[in-house]
């Protein structure tokens, strides 16, 4: 009897094993290449960010024009390689560090609003953008940077050949030049801040889709233990009626024991 109780406590308290478990899927795999990717999104932003923050010749124009964006990329940069960091962590035991993908899943939630707000920001300032360069024209801009959108487009000054021009540009030493740079340095300005937000755009679809795969193997996680405390239930029911009857089992065998010893006293004490 001892020897029952001490099976059954002992069937009780095993646990599935894992080969009772879910058959695998590439939801981690695929989780982990989103990271990758994710990563080298941050190295092209924060490249992006460096190179036009760099003042050289090929990249101060852009930079005037967009130098507050420009700083942002570096900061999006740096903060997608630190979240890919810790999602690329994250995926190699995603069941122990489940707390670290649901982490994961909410800086890549955060950026991907942060950069739809700035995008829509970009966006509705070039709808708006006639008046936006003529102060800085006049007021702000280096000779260098006027001169270069002179001498680039063939124009002088910003409204006419009158307004805030270089002299010393060749376009403004020749008289057959009639217009200002306004609609060049518009049309540029446009340019630049269409590259920007379409940028940061493709930031926001693969954070999309970093944020899918990262919900995606939460899910399976879940599912995971899901099942595991499933089959310790089914387990644990089935030692429990395995393990009572067999204590039926020996009950009634030491009932047919005893009746059989009571009927054979019975039979001595007839005979006697």
């Amino acid at each position: 009897m001892n020897q029952l109780r001490q099976q059954r406590q002992k069937q009780q308290t095993s646990r599935p094993k894992a080969a009772f478990a879910r058959p695998h899927t590439n939801i981690p795999q695929a989780f982990r290449y989103c990271c990758i990717i994710y990563l080298l999104c941050g190295v092209v932003a924060l490249a992006l960010g460096s190179y036009y923050s760099s003042g050289t010749m090929d990249s101060i124009l852009p930079f005037t024009i967009t130098n507050s964006s420009m700083r942002y990329y570096i900061f999006v940069g740096v903060y997608m390689l630190l979240t890919a960091g810790l999602g690329a962590f994250a995926s190699f035991v995603p069941k122990k560090r489940r707390a670290l993908v649901n982490t994961y899943i909410c800086l890549v939630a955060l950026i991907t609003l942060v950069n739809l707000c700035v995008s829509l920001w970009l966006w509705t300032g070039t709808l708006n953008i006639d008046d936006v360069y003529g102060d800085r024209w006049r007021s702000s801009w280096s000779d260098f940077i006027k001169t270069s959108f002179q001498e680039t487009y063939g124009c002088c000054g910003y409204l006419s050949p009158s307004d805030s021009p270089i002299a010393s540009s060749p376009t403004c030493s020749n008289a057959a030049t009639r217009y200002g740079c306004k609609y060049d340095v518009i049309f540029y300005a446009q340019r630049c801040h269409r590259y920007t937000y379409a940028g940061l755009i493709v930031m926001m679809l693969f954070g999309l889709g970093a944020m899918a795969t990262g919900q995606l193997l939460v899910m399976e996680c879940e599912q995971d233990d899901r099942i595991i405390k499933s089959q310790y239930h089914h387990f644990r029911k089935r030692a429990e009626s395995n393990a009572n009857r067999s204590l039926a089992a020996t009950d009634s065998s030491n009932s047919s024991l005893l009746a059989a010893d009571t009927h054979s006293q019975e039979d001595r004490h007839h005979l006697a």
